[in-house]
């Protein structure tokens, strides 16, 4: 069955540049998939970076309160007056972060003042622990880092965070032009897409193998890939679509744009405030939450101007029954009275797109299974990926290419693979080096960040030195395969929590962690064989075909 296609000028061009597009950002574009893929999960493997974290919390169990009254004991030079921003623990992240901001000149504590200096100027993360009501300095950096820093790395590596002052614009214009490759991809396929489709088969030549592998796959994650082009491009590019909206619609004014769809961030205090000392408790206005709105979780507690009658609480909520669930509340702590309002199922137009954008992109409704279908999604999107870098190499493995240009386009390609296939073992040894080097160093995160970034230079460099695309992709599901197997070993050496002691102990986000190592490193061992067996068929294949060549001539 064949659909009305385009012309054929038509399609020379968008063929051109939909090749030239993807392969220009396909090596970004793998890293933002993978790391994305790893990033959809960084709440459920928090309990297993943080051993810490691995404890049961109950429904309500934060005590605001309390944790407001150590920082004042404990730190001293923290300015209570300025933004006290606390996130309480969930099941899965059972600590609780707390960010508070520094006086204007710290006093003689100078544990306190390296402290500061080695989190961020003027700035300092703790983190609360339920159980032992203990309140100490973290080595987290932002407001969504953590004591630990696998999930931290992953979620900045798919944004290129890394890469100081361009790394976000580069990330977004990669998913702009991603979106774009994905659009001529469509037009260019079109004609036959149908047919394609259901001939998809892993018999022929690899050419053909790669090239049914890139119109399948890219047919079925179409839909998941445009939304993240989409998305991706909007939070990496916001500030180009943001300041021209604000031009038009609110005349430039910054402040009344944020009125509009972020009212939280434009709440005013009066710095002469009279000081007040009868503010009502924390605690028991969040509690009221859990009373008048139903299905609600809290996420993050902001208090402003503490000690001053203006006090100001900032509740954001999260339904997380319906889609694009999130909410924010204003409260006085002086009389307990909501001021700014958006409830989840009370949003305007403008605040809801924006929310929906969030929880499209963070996948952020529909569960755990749905945080699945997207993990397999992003996979699939690095499968596309890595055979359309495949097909532009063997399209050019033709007799009106030269040696030289043929070498080169192998030079290119064998780039592309070890930086992309080096990634996954890499990430493996990311999780090994959290676990085997010492949380009680002070520049632990610094260490295991470098051996990760330091990992996958070498296996980079390792892997140009394979002679082809077949062998290099061979070996290094091998390594993955074997250090996936070592992950849960060493989870189990250094913490004793083993997969059979998690299970029975009920720590499920551990033992799933463990487990899904164990199957990477079967699946990478099979998948290896695989392509071992599959390259010897090829061999005879075009052996045979030589032979026959050979003898048609004679």
């Amino acid at each position: 069955m064949k659909l009305k296609g385009l012309s054929n000028r038509a399609f020379n061009i968008f063929f051109h540049t939909h090749t030239v597009a993807g392969i220009v950002i396909s090596f970004a574009l793998y890293i933002i998939f993978f790391a994305g893929a790893f990033t959809i999960f960084r709440s459920e493997f928090y309990q297993w970076e943080n051993p810490e974290a691995r404890i049961s919390l109950t429904k309500n169990a934060v005590e605001y309160d309390q944790i407001i009254q150590k920082i004042k004991q404990q730190y001293p030079d923290v300015d209570t007056e300025k933004d006290i921003i606390m996130r309480p623990g969930t099941a899965k992240e059972p600590l609780t972060s707390v960010w508070v901001s520094m006086k204007d000149k710290v006093g003689k504590n100078k544990n306190l003042k390296k402290e500061v200096k080695k989190a961020r100027a003027e700035s300092l993360e703790l983190v609360y622990h339920p159980i032992n009501k203990t309140l100490k300095v973290s080595e987290g950096k932002n407001q969504e880092s953590s004591p630990t820093t696998i999930g931290e790395t992953l979620f900045r590596l798919h944004y290129f965070s890394q890469i100081p002052l361009i790394g976000s614009y580069l990330s977004g214009l990669v998913a702009f032009f991603f979106l774009f490759a994905s659009i001529t991809g469509v037009l260019i396929h079109w004609r036959n897409i149908i047919t394609k489709f259901y001939g998809f088969s892993v018999k022929g030549t690899w050419k053909q193998v790669w090239t049914n592998a890139h119109t399948v796959f890219g047919l079925i994650g179409l839909p998941f890939q445009m939304m993240y082009a989409v998305t991706g491009a909007f939070y990496c590019l916001s500030i180009l679509l943001l300041a021209p909206a604000t031009l038009v619609f609110f005349n430039g004014d910054q402040k009344a744009a944020f009125a509009a769809f972020r009212p939280d961030r434009v709440i005013e205090v009066n710095e002469k405030s009279p000081i007040s000392t009868t503010l009502k408790p924390v605690n028991g206005i969040v509690n009221e939450f859990y009373k008048t709105i139903p299905d609600i979780e809290v996420t993050r507690v902001t208090v402003k101007h503490l000690g001053r009658e203006d006090a100001i609480l900032t509740v954001y909520v999260q339904d997380e029954t319906i889609f694009n669930g999130n909410g924010v509340v204003g409260v006085t702590l002086k009389d307990g009275k909501r001021g700014m309002e958006v409830l989840p199922r009370e949003k305007t137009y403008i605040q809801a797109v924006l929310g929906g954008i969030g929880s499209l992109h963070f996948a952020e409704f529909g569960g755990i299974a749905l945080k699945v279908i997207f993990f397999i999604l992003a996979l699939i999107t690095c499968f596309i990926i890595i055979s359309g870098v495949l097909i532009w190499k063997e399209a050019r493995n033709k007799k009106e290419y030269t040696d030289k240009q043929k070498r080169f386009h192998h030079r290119i390609t064998m780039w592309y693979l070890a930086i992309c296939f080096g990634l996954f073992p890499a990430t493996a040894i990311l999780f090994i080096s959290e676990r085997a080097i010492p949380m009680a160093l002070k520049n632990h995160s610094s260490l295991v960040n470098t051996t990760f970034f330091v990992s996958w230079l070498i296996l980079m460099i390792l892997g140009l030195f394979w002679k082809n695309e077949s062998l290099l992709t061979k070996r290094f599901l091998y390594i993955n395969g074997f250090l996936s197997l070592i992950v849960p070993i060493f989870n189990g050496i250094s913490t004793g929590d083993w997969l059979w002691k998690t299970l029975v102990n009920q720590q499920f986000y551990v033992a799933a962690v463990d487990i899904f190592w164990l199957l990477t490193a079967l699946i990478s061992i099979v998948l290896a064989s695989n392509i071992l067996n599959k390259s010897d068929e090829m061999k005879k294949i075009k052996t045979v075909s030589t032979i026959k060549s050979n003898e048609q001539l004679a």
